[in-house]
């Protein structure tokens, strides 16, 4: 009995050994022999991805703020994130916290992901957008009509939840040919977007430990009903997804033929193989577009509005703008350089998504140039950067963290420095509906409602600070200081 204990005892000191010397060898090659150890930076950084983690997961997104100090070099984004034929491949590792492999978000490799975005790229074309503008219309008109029961009422509605509900059932609608009706609801449907906000929360351990999202998102619905009602709706639009997906795969052509054709009639009807239009793999697609075209842009109209009702002289020139143009139709109201002034200064404050992009060139020796020293980056290797980084820059922005749509008047060099939509081959597909949304929105809404100091219909913030908008943590999306209750605002009749 003895000899098999001290046995089994051996053998743990053997794994435990090899297990010691296996991280001591690679540790030592990563900090004296990979070829890039010689880049300036932590040690530990550069030993383990275990440095993300204590930052990211244990102080909660803090790692774009370690990283700032680390490295300032924006020219290199076109480099990095290059179009053409340039190929860059997605990290792995970094992909994990989809929780799904099969969207287009979340594919790796080059040629694959421009496989599958063939097939989605037309029908977010500006043309197709504009023919597709009656539905993003008809939903700016129905949260009008929902801001119009608030007044007077002195209800503080959060507007990121109202902003939410608005680009969901687009997009919904756009995908699915049916909106979810969360404009309908009368809290917005506030459990499924606080929902999603949690998720994002642990989005960073999801990297780490990548069986984590997996396992939560097949969690089955009867335990997510009775859980959270979060969790209840976000399984009901799964559902709803589903189905959709499973009515029009049989014969997509006769689906097509209807006055709203939705994405999934396109992807059905393209040459993509057999294996890209599984129900399992149509349904990632669809889940994908609903993240991607709802909290973005709901944050960018969130943060637009918040910063209009700080500054009376900002919004009055706007509004003398929209009243005086009289525009109604996207294609008009890009004509209109104020209103465009601040929908770009909106983008660049609300960030897109606040994450480093990882891009992995994969045929190519990537060269950073920092003063009078080129940094070569050996191919595979995985490099990112962050607009919650590159937009808060005074060097480029002076001024950052100050709302001045002044700033993009005349002044296009400026424009190269904005990646709220990422750049290249993996740049954001939805970029045209997200202006369309951006410009319709902000004229009906700003079209009616007016500050403090206007007679008319007026939105008023309400216990709302700049804290509720400015960047404090990165959870993927932009994360405010933690007890936000986001921006909240009233509104009231005229006088």
């Amino acid at each position: 009995m003895a000899s098999i204990e001290l046995w089994g005892c051996g053998w743990t000191t053997i794994v435990a050994s090899f297990i010691l010397l296996y991280i001591s060898t690679l540790t030592l090659y990563r900090l004296f022999l990979d070829p890039l150890s010689e880049f300036p930076g932590p040690r530990l950084a550069a030993a383990t991805l275990w440095y993300e983690f204590y930052y990211d997961v244990i102080k909660t997104g803090a790692y774009m703020a370690e990283i700032k100090k680390m490295h300032e070099n924006y020219d290199f984004y076109e480099e990095l994130y290059a179009g053409g034929g340039r190929k860059r491949n997605k990290y792995a590792w970094f992909v994990r916290l989809f929780g799904m492999t099969d969207g287009s978000l979340a594919t790796i490799d080059h040629d694959h992901h421009r496989l599958r975005r063939s097939a989605i790229s037309p029908f977010f074309s500006k043309t197709n957008v504009r023919k597709l503008e009656p539905v993003i219309q008809g939903n700016v008109d129905k949260l009008m009509r929902r801001l119009e029961r608030l007044e007077g009422t002195r209800k503080p509605v959060n507007l990121n939840v109202v902003f939410g509900a608005f680009t969901s059932d687009i997009i919904i609608e756009y995908a699915f040919g049916e909106s979810q009706g969360y404009l309908d609801e009368e809290d917005f449907n506030v459990d499924f977007f606080q929902m999603m906000d949690s998720i994002h929360h642990i989005g960073a351990a999801a990297k780490q430990f990548g069986w984590l999202l997996p396992v939560v998102l097949s969690i089955p619905e009867w335990i997510t009903t009775r859980v959270d009602k979060g969790m209840a709706a976000f399984a009901k639009m799964q559902n709803t997804s589903k189905i959709k997906i499973a009515q029009i795969k049989p014969s997509p052509d006769i689906h097509a033929q209807k006055s709203t054709p939705t994405i999934f009639h396109d992807i059905l009807s393209s040459n993509l193989p057999e294996a890209e239009k599984s129900l399992d793999r149509l349904y990632q697609e669809g889940q994908t577009f609903i993240a991607a075209g709802t909290e973005t842009t709901a944050w960018c109209l969130t943060v637009i509005t918040f910063y209009l009702l700080s500054d009376p002289a900002i919004l009055n020139t706007l509004r003398n703008e929209l009243r005086g143009e009289g525009a109604s139709t996207s294609v008009q109201l890009e004509r209109l350089p104020y209103l465009s002034a601040v929908i770009q200064e909106g983008l660049r404050l609300s960030f897109g998504v606040c994450a480093r992009l990882p891009r992995i060139a994969t045929g190519e020796t990537l060269v950073l140039r920092d003063g009078e020293r080129a940094w070569s980056i050996p191919p595979n290797t995985p490099v990112s950067m962050s607009a919650g980084i590159q937009h808060l820059d005074s060097s480029i922005f002076p001024s950052p963290l100050e709302f001045q749509p002044s700033r993009w008047l005349n002044n296009k060099g400026l424009e190269k420095y904005l990646i709220s939509f990422s750049k290249g081959s993996r740049q954001c597909a939805g970029i045209n509906l997200a202006y369309a949304e951006l410009y319709l929105c902000l004229n009906a809404l700003f079209g009616r409602y007016g500050g403090d100091e206007d007679e008319g219909p007026r939105m008023r913030l309400f216990e709302t600070g700049r804290e509720d908008v400015e960047l404090e943590r990165d959870l993927f999306i932009p994360g405010v200081k933690a007890g936000s209750k986001g921006v909240r605002v009233i509104f009231e009749k005229g006088t």
